[in-house]
């Protein structure tokens, strides 16, 4: 599909969706995007400083996340960075009153802390601090770490995850074959201590060093990334409570993994079809749509984005294409100077699927995830379910490369929905929500899906092929 039929505008620019804080993918046209977890894309085509040396950072990124290496920036480097970061975000932020903050007091209140930061590590936290400010996990500075692992489309992680459940530290899931599941871990288990340390402690802890982000929700789960963050090889031990009451330490190796996208298609017992989709990355589409066509006779469809962060616009129009039977109007995007980049999907012919289409959508759903569900949702074409995404859906048209091997993302662009609904700080709001319980963590039920699967029964008319 060539972008002009995806994309028309009086101003063409590219375009990126972003989400939680964490990391970048390339796409291989104008249409790029971010997604939420560490070490997604390779090759961006950056602009690069000339005296950017990519073997000093490399340097950096071998001392690791915890351990002090050389410093790469000297003193001069340091203030030549804090100024074209701020300089940059203000000429380029997409909102020009800066979300309410008044950004030329935040860079006179900064300054005189760029001279008495004592190495690099400190100096880029004061970076993530000043550009947290502006409570938009989009906008965003990116050490050499980051960017490396971006680049190689990998994750450091133990393969469990936390969030807070009824106001408890809990795992919420538990990658199989993974170092958490060997250890024993698994969803539903109380969170106690990470390497000796209370859980609230650790919380009040990194909220001193984290900036802000665009919702509650999403500063929530940078939280608990960070708790299990650490370097490859290293170790980390926790103390977990049973729902019986019993405890488990397990000391559990973070290791390098994949991070690519990934499709899981199944049939339910119910006939219905289901799709999870990890990451709105090219070429997945294609891997989509051969799922998508097995399901072409089934009475309704599961899609699952529940912690799917993001990803590049041309994968969500075209899979969205799959299910409109014409072209539609697919939003816009909005420049700092108010000017329209509007965007389409669809063709005239048969939908790849016509059936009725329910999407699982949780507070890890953002960007790509957001728009896709959300016109989907808007256009009668689909159900949501589940809880209320992100709230993370604006666009950068460029990353730059910074002295040192960092990085900085900035919001060029605001997204408004078909009918005019801005999703940036609200995020997507489910026809039938559905909480996130201890109870069902611990029983392995998945309510979810079946709120899904009986909101599909009920409504076979409404969600009909007639879209």
């Amino acid at each position: 599909m060539k972008l002009s039929t995806l994309f028309r505008s009086r101003a063409v620019l590219p375009i990126a969706l972003l989400i939680i804080a964490i990391s970048p993918i390339k796409a291989s046209n104008p249409f790029t995007s971010l997604g939420e977890r560490t070490g997604h894309g390779r090759d961006w085509n950056y602009e690069q400083p000339a005296n950017a040396s990519g073997g000093r950072a490399v340097a950096l990124v071998q001392a690791g996340r915890t351990g002090r290496g050389p410093d790469l920036l000297s003193r001069k480097d340091r203030l030549e960075v804090f100024e074209e970061v701020w300089k940059r975000i203000n000429e380029k932020y997409y909102d020009p009153t800066f979300h309410g903050v008044n950004w030329k007091q935040l860079h006179d209140s900064y300054r005189p802390h760029v001279d008495a930061v004592g190495n690099d590590d400190e100096f880029y936290s004061l970076l993530n601090d000043m550009v947290g400010k502006l409570n938009d996990a989009h906008t965003r500075f990116h050490t050499p770490l980051e960017r490396l692992e971006r680049e190689r489309s990998q994750t450091v992680s133990v393969g469990a995850y936390i969030d807070e459940i009824e106001g408890k530290p809990v795992v919420v899931h538990v990658e199989p074959d993974s170092e958490a599941a060997r250890a024993g871990v698994e969803p539903g288990m109380i969170v106690n201590t990470i390497d000796g340390v209370a859980v609230r402690d650790k919380l009040r802890e990194l909220r001193a060093r984290i900036g802000g982000s665009s919702t509650d929700r999403a500063v929530q789960l940078r939280l608990y990334h960070k708790m299990l963050e650490g370097d490859p090889g290293t170790r980390l031990t926790l103390a977990l409570t049973r729902d019986n009451g019993s405890v488990l330490n397990a000391v559990v190796t973070r290791r390098t993994v994949s991070d690519a996208p990934r499709v899981v298609s199944r049939w339910l017992p119910s006939g219905y079809g289901y799709l999870k989709l990890t990451l709105w990355k090219s070429p997945v589409h294609d891997q989509f749509r051969s799922y998508l066509e097995k399901f072409s006779q089934a009475p309704g469809l599961i899609i699952d984005l529940r912690g799917n962060p993001g990803g590049e616009v041309n994968e969500v129009l075209k899979i969205a294409g799959y299910f409109l039977p014409t072209k539609v109007p697919f939003g816009r995007f909005v420049t700092r100077s108010g000017k329209n980049l509007d965007l389409f999907t669809g063709h005239d012919g048969a939908p790849v699927y016509g059936g009725p289409v329910a999407i699982l959508l949780n507070e890890a759903s953002g960007s790509g995830s957001e728009m896709f569900s959300g016109v989907m949702q808007e256009t009668g074409r689909a159900i949501v379910v589940g809880r209320q995404s992100c709230g993370c859906l604006l666009g950068i048209s460029q990353y730059k490369r910074l002295k040192g091997g960092g990085e900085l993302a900035i919001s060029e662009l605001g997204y408004v929905s078909p009918r005019g609904k801005q999703l940036e700080g609200v995020g997507v709001i489910p026809d039938e929500p559905v909480s996130l319980t201890l109870s069902d963590l611990q029983r392995r039920r998945d309510a979810a899906i079946e709120v899904a699967q009986n909101a599909l029964g009920n409504h076979q008319k409404t969600f009909s092929g007639a879209h």
